[in-house]
């Protein structure tokens, strides 16, 4: 695989990761969810990862 098909099937495997979690989310509280905020989780050597509001 080149870099632009990684980085197009990441963005796919983030895509569906979200949708299937907005999914649990309306299930488990019966709303809809209006936004997603990504909080970057950044340590002395780098970004680490993101927390999803």
């Amino acid at each position: 695989m080149n870099i632009e098909e990684l980085k197009t099937k990441t963005e796919a495997d983030i895509s569906e990761y979200i949708t299937k979690k907005i999914i649990e989310l309306k299930k488990k509280t019966g709303k809809e969810v209006t936004s997603i905020q990504f909080t970057a989780r950044e340590k002395m050597t780098g970004l680490e990862s993101y927390d999803i509001k």
